[in-house]
């Protein structure tokens, strides 16, 4: 009985120092600022999707190994490596390929990367002559982006001691430590199709009239957001 007693002043009083300290960290004055950061890249990753579908030339199937092979020797020439290409899935349907005849002709989906958008109009004049299905621009991205964002975040949270600083030195005020950070991050393109300019997603619209202009390529920018809220304490 009197173990239990004591068990239980234990417990009481470890509880009551527990909200005292609480209380006494919330009683202190704080200010609360939002610091925030914004950084614009330029992708250097393209990823395009590519569909090739087995076709019938001249009586004869012209299959995927075939045409993935032409493909890769196609791109081998202008300068794209070939473990840059990687297939997705392979489907396959029954096709009416002649008067009495069907067969079944298979189609692959395939993501091949690029890494300079100047290389983008050879890359879809290589599919013109490999006759690729299908082509789109898939999504952009670049390959430092956890650096970017990490240098995003730092830059996020000194704006917001900086705001600190300023506005408790206008009433002669000091920051302390921080009591609580809070972070946003968010960036826009990356993941997503983004606008070209002077580039066509699609391989058969890619090589009319217009594609024959030589204005540079031009990816709209990657925006890295950051916002930080931080809750400083006054000294």
């Amino acid at each position: 009985m009197k173990k239990a007693i004591l068990l239980l002043f234990v417990l009481t009083s470890s509880i009551g120092f527990s909200q005292h300290s609480n209380n006494s960290t919330l009683n202190k004055p704080y200010i609360e600022v939002t610091g925030k950061a914004e950084k614009e890249i330029v992708p250097d990753e393209i990823y395009i999707s590519i569909t090739l579908k087995e076709r019938m030339a001249r009586s004869k199937k012209v299959t995927i190994q075939q045409q993935e092979s032409d493909l890769k020797k196609q791109l081998a020439v202008i300068g794209i490596p070939i473990e840059n290409l990687s297939i997705s899935d392979v489907n396959a349907t029954i096709l009416k390929t002649g008067w009495f005849s069907k067969d079944i002709l298979a189609t692959a989906n395939y993501t091949l990367k690029v890494n300079d958008a100047s290389k983008l109009k050879k890359v879809f004049e290589t599919f013109k002559k490999s006759k690729v299905h299908r082509s789109h621009i898939k999504k952009v991205s670049h390959s430092d982006i956890i650096n970017l964002k990490k240098q995003n975040r730092i830059a996020a949270i000194k704006a917001a001691k900086e705001k600190a600083d300023y506005l408790l030195t206008a009433v002669g005020e000091k920051v302390g430590r921080p009591m609580l950070v809070n972070e946003n991050t968010y960036h826009n393109g990356i993941g997503r199709n983004l606008n070209v300019s002077n580039v066509y997603a699609k391989a058969e619209g890619f090589y009319n009239d217009r594609a024959k202009d030589k204005a540079p390529v031009q990816f709209e920018k990657i925006k890295i957001v950051s916002t930080i809220y931080v809750k400083f304490e006054i000294k």
